[in-house]
């Protein structure tokens, strides 16, 4: 029986909303971020009988190796000159329900993409998603703080397909030209780090104040 619905996942945006996975995000073990990533929701789509579409920009990556399509689940990058992950997201949502398909998708990038949606499309964000479908109470590696952080999301993966393209030395010893690629990423993660702390921040403000009505 063909799946009634489809969940349509913002890639990048979901691992820098989970914290092992931005951690291998931004320590240069990217292809293993994307396959923790889709290991997990492969498994979510098999368990429930749902199609999951994980969308992933690759207008900046040399290659898309890992790109795959099963029955039940689909990880595709956005192409050069289709437009960006928003846009192909955006176009499969309203193509999926032109279809009689329930759609879902799932991101915490509000301003770009959740508000665009087409009428129909339902929308969660990430952590909301994660907690009840894939770690089920807990969060996987603590309580994360839900918000918009598309900005700092573009900014991480604009310098990491400037990254990629730096050819790494295969002794000890790294290139020079490597070195100073990999420079802003300490800055980079303080960045998110202080962006986590002010969402944690006006998270506890608004439960005081509906504490006290």
């Amino acid at each position: 029986m063909a799946p009634k619905r489809i969940w349509i996942m913002d890639g990048h945006n979901m691992i820098f909303a989970i914290g092992p996975l931005q951690r291998l995000q931004v320590s240069d073990r990217r292809e293993e971020a994307r396959r923790g990533l889709a290991e997990r929701l492969e498994r979510f789509a098999l368990t429930r009988g749902e199609k999951v579409l994980v969308v992933f920009d690759g207008n900046e990556l040399p290659s898309n190796p890992d790109a795959l399509r099963k029955p039940l689940f689909e990880m595709v990058y956005a192409r050069r000159g289709e437009g960006s992950a928003d846009e192909r997201i955006i176009r499969e949502a309203r193509l999926c329900l032109g279809r009689g398909l329930l759609v879902t998708v799932v991101t915490d990038d509000v301003n770009t993409l959740a508000g665009k949606l087409p009428r129909g499309a339902h929308h969660l964000g990430v952590q909301a998603f994660w907690v009840k479908h894939i770690e089920k109470e807990v969060g996987e590696g603590g309580k994360q703080v839900e918000g918009d952080f598309s900005d700092v999301e573009r900014e991480m993966l604009a310098r990491a397909s400037m990254i990629e393209r730096v050819p790494e030395a295969h002794d000890s010893i790294p290139s020079p030209r490597a070195v100073r690629a990999r420079a802003p990423e300490d800055a980079m993660r303080e960045r998110i780090s202080r962006k986590r702390e002010r969402g944690r921040l006006r998270q506890e403000r608004r439960l005081k104040r509906h504490a006290k009505r």
